[in-house]
């Protein structure tokens, strides 16, 4: 956070705002305004069979008539002519280099686990994943998603809110999908490869996804 000076608000344009955005929103601005950093605006509409172009402009309209100013580049690229390197699905190529990569160090592995496969869900209501596909081709027959193998690590980090966090995403949530069976990326992946870009110093989410916080310090470390 000392040298990148930005956080972002990065919503999915599957529908418009609700009020948990609203509130995320107002928690992002007043944190951002009092360590003094700027907001870009970033759309993940990583799943196209759900996210719609009208949700996009919808997003954009609600956040202008809350008094929620973005960074005037990021929104003026949204609200121009594609491509804008503030919408995921413009630039499929930036997650493609960073999937090759991986694959080039063997880190990624073909799966072709179903739900009913993994065990019960955790306390957090995640399933873990144990590793059953590792070492399995990417490509394959069959109906597969492809999986990274993450470092046998902890991680921590210190949390504005909640205090200094420990959690150790091997073990405690195993390898997570970076491209689902339909070639989609997913929002683990996605996300990371983004905030690597942009340069995003300090990320404010849900408390419903601090568990993904470990998985994408860890993901990070790889293709940073």
């Amino acid at each position: 956070m000392a040298t990148w000076h930005r956080t972002r608000f990065a919503p999915s344009p599957t529908g418009l705002l609700h009020l948990g955005h609203v509130a995320h929103a107002g928690w992002l601005w007043e944190v951002a305004g009092a360590l003094g950093l700027e907001v870009v605006i970033r759309m993940e509409d990583h799943d196209r069979s759900r996210c719609r172009p009208a949700f996009e402009r919808g997003i954009l309209a609600e956040l202008a008539w809350l008094g929620f100013h973005p960074e005037p580049r990021s929104l003026a690229s949204l609200q121009g002519p594609p491509p804008s390197p503030w919408r995921q699905s413009d630039h499929p190529a930036r997650y493609q280099v960073a999937f090759d990569r991986l694959e080039r160090e063997g880190r990624l592995y073909g799966c072709t686990c179903t739900r009913g496969d993994l065990p019960p869900p955790g306390p957090d209501g995640e399933r873990r994943y144990p590793g059953t596909c590792r070492g399995q081709p990417i490509d394959g027959p069959g109906r597969r998603v492809v999986r990274v193998e993450l470092p046998d690590e902890v991680v921590t980090f210190d949390d504005l809110l909640l205090g200094p966090q420990r959690q150790h995403p091997a073990v405690e949530h195993g390898d997570p999908v970076i491209r689902d069976a339909a070639g989609q990326w997913t929002y683990q992946f996605a996300v990371v490869v983004d905030d690597l870009h942009d340069r995003i110093g300090l990320i404010v989410r849900g408390e419903d996804l601090l568990t993904s916080t470990g998985r994408q310090v860890l993901l990070g470390r790889l293709l940073g």
